[in-house]
Order: C-alpha cells, then sequence, then structure tokens
C-alpha cells in the first residue's frame, strides 16, 4: 500500500495545522527496472546538494548505500532523477563515471572526504554571468570530436552540416592515418570551427548557454557565427578562406612564446618581428621572420618555439589579406544576439565593428588580445569561464590574468582522456559552480530510479531522563556553558594583537560563527558555515542588530550601523571588521550622554520641539565636510547584494535617505526574491562612517546613478525601487537612466510621501516618533546619521519628479501609523501616471512584518506583462 505521513504544526497561540500526505502513484515502468529504449550514456553526471558540507557528505554515503543495494538501477536513470527530483540547494557535489563501479567509488571517495579525480565540491553561485571561449590555432588534434559525434545526435548533426558546406572530408582527416594532417591550416581551422560550433550546439540541446563570447584568433569566427553574426553558410566561407589563404602561403617565419610584457617586448617590434598576442599579463608570442623572431627572443629568459607552419599574425601574413577582404565583402554580416567581446581590440565589440569586412582582414593579420578580452569579460560580469575547443589551451591563459582570480573555468575538451567522460566532468564543475544542464535533456529515458531521502541533520531537543521534573529547592543559578562560546573581551584583543593577519582573520571567523549561532539559537557555531549567506540561515534586521551588538561587545568597540548585511557572509564580515579594528577603536556613539547632540535631538522630539531639532541637526550638517559633485567614482561604495536569482528584471532598491535607512530596510523584503531575483542596495551618500554629506540634489543622484550601474553591469533588464523618500531619488535616477539610453524597465515607489503638503506636521511628528521608536534595531542614531537626514530633509524639496516614460508602481500600507488629531489625511499621493497597489500594514511594517505582502504586489507587477515593467 502507498507511504502516508501525518505532519502537524502546533502554535503557541493555539493556531493548530495538521496535514496527511501520501506518495505519488508509481510510474511505469516499475521503480529500479531499466525502461525499454533507456539509452545508455557515455558518460555520467550524478549530482548532489545539501545545505551544508556535513551534510553533502553525508548524503554521498546515504544515496551509495542505497544504490550499492540496488545493483539493476540503471545510471543514466540515477541521474536523470537526481537532476529533476531533488532541490537544488546551494552546497553541491557531483561525480562522473562511464561505469556503476567508478560512479559508486566517486560517491564513497565524498563521504569520506578522500580526493577523487571523478569527484568535484562546490558552492552554488548566482548573479554572475557565464563566458564562453573559443580556442584557436594550435588546440587541433587527430580524433578530435570523433568519440562525440559518435554518441550525441546533436554534434554530429551539426559537424557533419558544416562539413558538408565546407567540401572538405574532415571526418576522414580526424580519422585517418597521417597524424600530421589536421595540424595543416587548410584543415587545422575549418576543422576547429566544426568541432566549436557542434559542442555549442550540444550544450545549447543541454540548456547550458552563455552570456558573453569570445574567441581566440580563428575562434572569434565561431564565436561571432552562434552569436549570430554570420549564419552557418557565410561562417564556413569566411573560415574556409582564411585556412585555404593562410596555407597557400609561402611556409617560414617563427613564432616564439615569450615569458614577458607586453612593455618589455615593444621595442622590440619592426616590420620583421610583429606581436602575435598578448595572452596574458606576462605572456606574449613574437611572430614573423625567423632569423629576427629567434634573436629578439633571445633576450628573454623564458622563451619556447612553437611548432608552426606560417607565422601567423605577422607581415608575412599579408599576401593574403587582399583575397581575403574579397570574400569577407561578399558575406552578410547582422547584428549579435549574444555581446561578444573582441580579442581584436580587447573590448566588448560593436556591431559596426562585427559587420565591418574589414575588421576581419585587421583580425586575421593584427595581435590577438586574449588578455584584455578576458579583462573585459570580469568587467561584464563574468565569472564563470567555459572552453570550448579540444584540449584546454585557454583556461591555464585565462586563470594567469589577475581579473579573473576568483572565477570558475572549465575546459571541456582534453587531449588525453575519453571525450565524453572530458564533457561530463566539466558540466558536474558547472553544476557545483551553480550552472545546472537540463537533466532530462542530457540524460532522455523513461526509466524511473527509486531515490533514498534527504540526509536530515538531527538534533535532540527532549529531556534526558535523569533531568527532575519536579519543582524543588531553588539553587544558585549556573550559567549554562556554550560551546564555542566566546572569550572576553581582553583576552580576544590580546589574541588578536598578536596574531598574524591570516590567524586575525580566522580568530573573526570564529567569533561571527559563534555569535550569530547564539542569536540564532543554534547549539554552537558550527551551525553557522563561515561562506553562509546571512539572509539565508534567518536574519533579519532585528537579528542583524542583535549581532552587531553582541559583536561590538565581544570586540569593545561600536560597530558601524550596516555592518552586517553591508557584508553578506561571516567570513565577509570577520575580513571587514578585522580591516575595522585596524583603524583603532571608534568613538562611542554617545547616545547615552545626556549632552551628546542625538540626545539633545531625542529630548526635543519628547518636548514636542521637533523644529528645533531640525535646526540644531542643519547646523552641524553645515560644520561637518560635504560635496557638490562626485570627484572621483571609484569613492563610491559597491552595492549590498541582499538576493540573488536568474529572473529578469533585477531589483536595485534605494533605501529611505532617513536617520534608519540603509540596506537592511529591504533584508525582510528580499527573502521573498532569494532564489528568484537580484536584489542590490546601492548607498546613499552621507550615511557612511566618514563619509562627507552631499550639498545638492546632484550630488546625490551622481552617486546614487554610479551605484545602479554597479548594481547592473550587464545589459539584462532592471527596476528601481524606493522607500519613503528614497522613491523621490529612484525617480529621479530612473530619469537620468533613461536620457543616458540605459532606461529602467519600471519604477517601484514605497509609500513616497511628496514634500510640500501643508497642515501633516502632527503627521511628520509621529513619523519621526516611529524612526526613534526603531533606532535600537541600529544601536543608536549617531550624529553622521542625524545631520544626513536633516541635510536630505532640505534636498527632497528639491527632487520632485519630472517626465519620464518608464512605469510605475506605487505600493501604499492601508494602515496608517499615526493617530489623533492632525493625522486624518495620512495616505500619500503620487501625483505622476501609475498603477497602485495596497498592502497590509503602516509606513513603517510594511517592510518589516508586512515584508511577504508587499514582496507579493511587486512581483505580480513584475510578472503582469504589458501592465508591469517593460
Amino acid at each position: 500500500r502507498p507511504r502516508r505521513a501525518g505532519v502537524s504544526s502546533f502554535g503557541i497561540s493555539g493556531t493548530n495545522a495538521h496535514a496527511i500526505i501520501e506518495e505519488a502513484p508509481a510510474e511505469d515502468p516499475a521503480d529500479g527496472e531499466p525502461a525499454d529504449g533507456e539509452p545508455d550514456a557515455p558518460a555520467v553526471v550524478w549530482p548532489l546538494s545539501a545545505r551544508s558540507a556535513p551534510a553533502l557528505a553525508a548524503q554521498a554515503d546515504r544515496l551509495h548505500a542505497f544504490l550499492a543495494d540496488r545493483p539493476g538501477t540503471h545510471p543514466a536513470a540515477v541521474a536523470r532523477a537526481l537532476g529533476t527530483r531533488r532541490t537544488a540547494f546551494d552546497h553541491r557535489a557531483a561525480v562522473t563515471g562511464t561505469d556503476r563501479e567508478e560512479l559508486l567509488a566517486g560517491l564513497r571517495a565524498l563521504a569520506t572526504g578522500t580526493p577523487a579525480p571523478t569527484a568535484v565540491t562546490g558552492r552554488a553561485r548566482f548573479g554572475i554571468r557565464t563566458a564562453f571561449l573559443f580556442t584557436g590555432q594550435g588546440a587541433q588534434r587527430p580524433g578530435m570530436g570523433l568519440e562525440l559525434r559518435a554518441h550525441y545526435p546533436v554534434f554530429a548533426d551539426a559537424f557533419d552540416a558544416i562539413e558538408a558546406r565546407l567540401g572538405l572530408d574532415l571526418t576522414g582527416v580526424l580519422a585517418g592515418d597521417d597524424p600530421d594532417a589536421v595540424h595543416r591550416t587548410g584543415y587545422a581551422q575549418p576543422a576547429l570551427f566544426a568541432f566549436e560550433v557542434a559542442l555549442f550546439r550540444l550544450l545549447e540541446s543541454f540548456g547550458v548557454r552563455p552570456d558573453l563570447l569570445a574567441g581566440h584568433s580563428v575562434g572569434e569566427i565561431a564565436a561571432a557565427h552562434v552569436a549570430g553574426v554570420l549564419d552557418l553558410d557565410d561562417a564556413c566561407a569566411l573560415v574556409a578562406a582564411r585556412g585555404r589563404l593562410m596555407q597557400a602561403l609561402p611556409e617560414g617565419g617563427a613564432m616564439v612564446a615569450v615569458r614577458a610584457t607586453e612593455q618589455e617586448v615593444r621595442p622590440l617590434l619592426d616590420d620583421r618581428v610583429a606581436l602575435a598576442a598578448v595572452n596574458g599579463p606576462d605572456s606574449v608570442v613574437l611572430s614573423g621572420e625567423e632569423e629576427a623572431v629567434l634573436a629578439a627572443a633571445g633576450g628573454f629568459a623564458k622563451a619556447r618555439r612553437l611548432t608552426v607552419s606560417h607565422a601567423f599574425h605577422s607581415p608575412l601574413m599579408d599576401g593574403m589579406l587582399d583575397e581575403f577582404r574579397a570574400v569577407a565583402e561578399k558575406l552578410a554580416f547582422h547584428p549579435a544576439r549574444i555581446p561578444l567581446v573582441s580579442t581584436l581590440t580587447g573590448r566588448p565589440a560593436g556591431e559596426a565593428e562585427l559587420r565591418d569586412p574589414g575588421y576581419w582582414v585587421r583580425h586575421a593579420r593584427e595581435t590577438v588580445r586574449f588578455a584584455d578580452a578576458v579583462t573585459a569579460l570580469a568587467a561584464a560580469g563574468a565569472g564563470r569561464f567555459v572552453e570550448l575547443g579540444p584540449d584546454a589551451h585557454l583556461t591555464g591563459l585565462a586563470r594567469a590574468c589577475p581579473e579573473a582570480d576568483g572565477a570558475v573555468l572549465v575546459a571541456l575538451g582534453r587531449r588525453h582522456g575519453g571525450e565524453p567522460a572530458a564533457l561530463a566532468s566539466g558540466l558536474a564543475r558547472l553544476f557545483t559552480d551553480g550552472l545546472a544542464p537540463d537533466w532530462a535533456a542530457l540524460f532522455p529515458g523513461t526509466a524511473r530510479a527509486e531515490l533514498p531521502t534527504y540526509a536530515f541533520r538531527h538534533a535532540r531537543y527532549w529531556l534526558n531522563a535523569d533531568v527532575p521534573l519536579t519543582v524543588g529547592a531553588p539553587a544558585e543559578p549556573v550559567p549554562p556553558a556554550r560551546a564555542g562560546a566566546p572569550e572576553d573581551t581582553g583576552t580576544l584583543r590580546h589574541r588578536l594583537a598578536g596574531a598574524g593577519p591570516a590567524a586575525q582573520e580566522a580568530l573573526l571567523t570564529d567569533l561571527v560563527r559563534a555569535q550569530t549561532a547564539a542569536v540564532l539559537g543554534h547549539p554552537g557555531p558550527e551551525a553557522v558555515e563561515p561562506d553562509a549567506v546571512f539572509l539565508e540561515i534567518g536574519l533579519d534586521s532585528v537579528t542583524a542588530a542583535e549581532l552587531r551588538a553582541a559583536l561590538g561587545t565581544a570586540l569593545g568597540t561600536p560597530l558601524p550601523a550596516g555592518a552586517v548585511f553591508d557584508h553578506r557572509t561571516p567570513a565577509a564580515l570577520a575580513t571587514a571588521l578585522r580591516a575595522h579594528l585596524a583603524g583603532g577603536p571608534a568613538a562611542p556613539d554617545g547616545t547615552d550622554d545626556l549632552e551628546s547632540v542625538g540626545a539633545l535631538v531625542r529630548r526635543a522630539a519628547a518636548d514636542g520641539r521637533m523644529g528645533r531639532a531640525i535646526d540644531l541637526l542643519r547646523t552641524v550638517a553645515e560644520i561637518l565636510p560635504g560635496f557638490s559633485r562626485l570627484a572621483d567614482p571609484a569613492d563610491v561604495t559597491d552595492p549590498v547584494r541582499l538576493a540573488t536569482g536568474p529572473a529578469a528584471p533585477r531589483l536595485v532598491c534605494l533605501p529611505s535617505p532617513m536617520a534608519l535607512g540603509g540596506a537592511h530596510q529591504y533584508a525582510r523584503l528580499a527573502r521573498h526574491f532569494e532564489g528568484r531575483r537580484d536584489l542590490l542596495v546601492p548607498a546613499m551618500p552621507g550615511f557612511g562612517p566618514g563619509e562627507p554629506l552631499p550639498r545638492s540634489v546632484d550630488a546625490v543622484l551622481e552617486t546614487v546613478v554610479e551605484g545602479i550601474r554597479r548594481a547592473c553591469p550587464d545589459e539584462r533588464p532592471y527596476v528601481l525601487v524606493g522607500y519613503s523618500s528614497g522613491g523621490q531619488f529612484a525617480h529621479a535616477a530612473a530619469e537620468i537612466m533613461e536620457k543616458a539610453g540605459r532606461p529602467a524597465a519600471g519604477v517601484v515607489l514605497l509609500d513616497t510621501y511628496l514634500p510640500g503638503d501643508d497642515g501633516k506636521d502632527e503627521l511628520w511628528r509621529q513619523m519621526f516618533d516611529g524612526m526613534l521608536a526603531r533606532e535600537s534595531a541600529l544601536g543608536g542614531f549617531g550624529t553622521a546619521r542625524l545631520a544626513a537626514m536633516s541635510r536630505y530633509s532640505d534636498l527632497i524639496q528639491d527632487c520632485l519628479p519630472g517626465v519620464l516614460t518608464a512605469p510605475v508602481l506605487f505600493v501604499r500600507p492601508t494602515e496608517s501609523f499615526a493617530t489623533g488629531p492632525g493625522t486624518g489625511d495620512w495616505r500619500a499621493v503620487w501625483p505622476a501616471e501609475h498603477r497602485p497597489a495596497e498592502v497590509p500594514g503602516t509606513h513603517f511594517t510594511m517592510l518589516e512584518d508586512h515584508a511577504g505582502a508587499t514582496a507579493r504586489a511587486v512581483e505580480a507587477w513584475l510578472t503582469a506583462g504589458p501592465a508591469g515593467p517593460r
């Protein structure tokens, strides 16, 4: 009979919920029995994931034990089940193999923590872009692509279509007895093109697609074709002419790879020695006449002559350029559908460039600027580089570029080993980094494989049997011992002072993990991993304030208001704390000092003299440093990322420019977008420690627009969101971005009151009281934050909405935060065209207790089609 389970939830308020769930009906064929026609994959990937690293090892152990007892289970069916019927958590692993024994051995290695070539682990990253790199000449090898062609029909169809258009027997050359044939330029370049395009089409069929493209030398023709610049006929004509004409040139010359910078070799270049490639910060290739090139390279400690038939990308290529131009001028070029970075210029390629036949002539002759292309890709948001070629040539070159530091680099082809195994290994690595294939497309079939349940981590909450349950005489209270409890401030500071940088960071990471565990009610720091995202493990604006206060107490120094959410993980926060401590203890906020500015403001507000308080803060703001124009964009703080997801548009949220403002205001809202959309919060200038105050609306908007540009490094659509008075600046920034040709898809205003409404003094007073009531969430309002608030109170008078074509959603709460006489007209209104929405709560609680309802209203508008954003 089917399995059933009862689930009960008992609320402390008396509300109880009960559910009975039953397993889904069995599917044909029966579990574990291979279906007729279940294809045997040449190499298999078994993906696993868990909420933590220990749970990931437990998952592998459980799956190993489960499958070891079921020898008839089809490996491909297991792969499909793991990929399609299991949630993909952030902690990921994958094992690859060509048979059951190899796959089980990989699982055992994962379970025991033993390194193995068939097992890979990682932490999924989201919000980064994937760049495909197409290899150039030199990576070709006999037999390349033949295994993929034999096992994957999509690859075979694409390869054969290219071979037919080229009129070359590439298959015969690759499978033939002459190992040198494929290295002849007339075959090498078309064969590389066929291999790389076919591999791209195969990945495309698996649902693995790039955000950006680049190709090294002839590899850029493959990149241009898959981007849509050239159709298949014209791309084949171009690559065939390139290879044929280069092959027809007289053989001779030399190419030498040199360990040197471009600046070091520049003085050696002349009409006989050319710079063929800049592959890395200290990796260049010289090309030209043999004697001159060898003499130039001889002055460097590390130089290696390349085995080539011709001196490519040198003056020795000039003899084929006119005929090659004649071919290029007959082709039809189209706009790129996928952004392409040029290795001729090292910059994103413009439409006019790629459609100019002269570009492709220069491309065949001039320097390959691969290192600059990697820099441009990284600047465009690429954090994942995938090499499409028969060997890992570009992967090593890209890894040497400082801009690719921290990126994941994956080569899908290898000179040694089976091609399906290399492809599976690459797909496994991509999965662990967050780029998953379409598992049903990768492993088609109908067999249904049974899987074990998730390896939950169990914690005991029952009282031990020897604990007395009767009330006895009160004993002297003994504080409970806590695993990982932090030491006292003096001891900790002493240990930090005597430790090196790495040890300091480790100590501070342990401190953050222990305090976070305590705030969240976990038994010990092991429950909080160093790279756990605070928002994902349950921290919100309230618990973040508690963590900030606890860390400040432990370290004996106050921490900045946005310390926790400005740094997403314990490891990142520990790095920031180390920098904070290096600057010396911060001055006390002075919130308990009866004569401090903050205390005087609170006293004035309590006495009903808010006008006097604002006047005092205006005076303070005039004394503090200020700025009228943004002098250096590098001074702008990077936006804080609170949520990550693939859906467009992303959300760029401006906080309220008041003392309570900051990224933390969007913490609860962001939870409802995690895994679906990016949500980033640029900083409003003047609220950070030591930041000068803006003297004009233009100064604010220049800073905000720079923050928006950093939050949107690519062409993906975005929507600007503004809370309270932040909505005014969101609308104004949208006007600027629209005029600059990078318009927002829409603007969301969350209860934005415009200035100038007379007769609302009592409403403003109670709004100010509402902010003061939430002061403890930030650990107190320092003088600088209060002064910044007063400056913005003046600036918003001159930041009124202008002309904007982007659609606007205006969200208002259904309840007033104010009571009593003079507060009847409490609803905010927006004078321009907009779509209204109402959500539960007040001006404050719509982003606190009712953040879920607010998120749903925004999401409904985002997905509303023509009525929503563009």
